[in-house]
């Protein structure tokens, strides 16, 4: 595989427009429009669409940013939904488990930005067409190309009164006002700036508090009154690195269940352990998190591992 991607040509909607970058900041519930990744989409069948996604480049040294990775998914799973399912724009997601295969191969450039096709299959519900409750996604680097990327996606989409109920007293937060505690090293973590680490030490060994800041906008685009998901994959992905530095880990295949909300307003602490080796320079990791002694989600990662530079 070419280490710098043909990129492919970026096509119109199914409905012959070119979407405004309002309209896919408003499918992708983004506020920022840097962060907006979507282009373009297009319906090929009843159940099937391809978008077309611009990805920043990649951090210096790194294939891939993770973080954009699973913006991805979120994005397109959000513009297939709003455009062509009809979820009406003010409805709650709820995100139940993200599956994620990715080649050991899969790198995008470091020196500028690059276009990726993201094919998606709808699952829809029992109930109707606004009730598609699971996506099929397949990322390629160009056209015709294999797959890079392959995710599983299950969620349900929730009335605002519904979602009401739902959160009862936990539905306001005082945005950013809860306590920030000091970072980890961040290249303990693979990243290169405080600001990018969700995860604080502790005194037990592989044992982390999330730590929520809401100065990093590619993980907190707007207040919310939970932790996002995103931010969830990322502290996983993070102590998953952080167990085995000294050497880099790439994910190569992550399995995660999300079970509960997690607040801003209380510790979440985060465990990681390996359950086993999965070949020559492959891990098995298990991560957990729990908040309040309730689990919160877990996140089951195999990866490749290279030194670090």
């Amino acid at each position: 595989m070419p280490e710098v991607p043909v990129a492919p040509r970026c096509l119109p909607s199914s409905r012959g427009e070119s979407p405004s970058r309002l309209l896919l900041g408003a499918y992708t519930h983004l506020r920022h429009a840097e962060a907006v990744l979507v282009q373009s989409w297009r319906r090929v069948s009843e159940t099937a669409f391809t978008l077309c996604l611009r990805w920043p480049a990649a951090p210096h040294g790194q294939p891939y940013d993770p973080r954009i990775l699973t913006q991805t998914i979120r994005q397109s799973g959000l513009t297939v939904a709003h455009a062509e399912y009809e979820v009406p724009l003010e409805h709650h997601t709820m995100l139940n488990s993200l599956d994620l295969t990715v080649s050991p191969d899969f790198r995008v450039s470091d020196t500028g930005p690059s276009t990726l096709l993201v094919d998606i299959t709808v699952s829809p519900g029992r109930s109707g067409r606004r009730a598609a409750h699971a996506m099929h996604m397949e990322i390629r680097t160009s056209p015709g190309g294999d797959p890079v990327v392959r995710a599983d996606t299950e969620f349900a989409w929730i009335s605002p009164a519904a979602y009401r109920r739902v959160r009862g007293d936990h539905l306001t937060v005082d945005w950013g006002d809860w306590p920030l505690p000091a970072p980890v090293d961040a290249a303990l973590v693979g990243r290169s700036r405080a600001a990018d680490v969700v995860l604080a030490p502790t005194a037990v060994p592989h044992r982390w508090q999330l730590r929520n800041d809401v100065s990093n906008v590619l993980l907190f685009d707007h207040p919310v009154d939970h932790v996002p998901g995103l931010v969830l994959w990322e502290a996983a992905h993070q102590a998953a690195q952080a167990l085995l530095a000294p050497v880099v880990s790439l994910p190569v295949s992550v399995t995660t269940t999300f079970l509960r909300y997690v607040e801003f307003g209380e510790p979440c602490l985060i465990d990681a352990r390996v359950i086993g080796p999965a070949g020559p320079g492959r891990f098995a990791v298990r991560v957990t998190g729990a908040q309040a002694d309730a689990p919160a989600f877990t996140a089951d990662i195999r990866t490749v591992t290279r030194p670090m530079p």
